[in-house]
């Protein structure tokens, strides 16, 4: 009986300890998240297409 009372406290306090890190760093579903994905995926975009010209060029022949 009392090893499961200890097994039971050491489960809730590691849910409690993973809670408390995802609410530190601002939760799965953090605010900002999407808006950070959009503008990191722009940025790739227009890298990508600045360098598509030179990309295009072909051979010199």
């Amino acid at each position: 009986m009392t090893i499961m009372i200890v097994a039971l406290v050491a489960v809730v306090a590691t849910i409690a300890i993973c809670l408390l890190v995802l609410r530190r760093r601002g939760g799965s579903g953090e605010r900002g998240a999407a808006e950070r994905g959009m503008a990191q995926h722009e940025l790739a975009r227009a890298l990508g297409n600045a360098s598509i010209p030179g990309q295009a060029l072909g051979p010199s022949s």
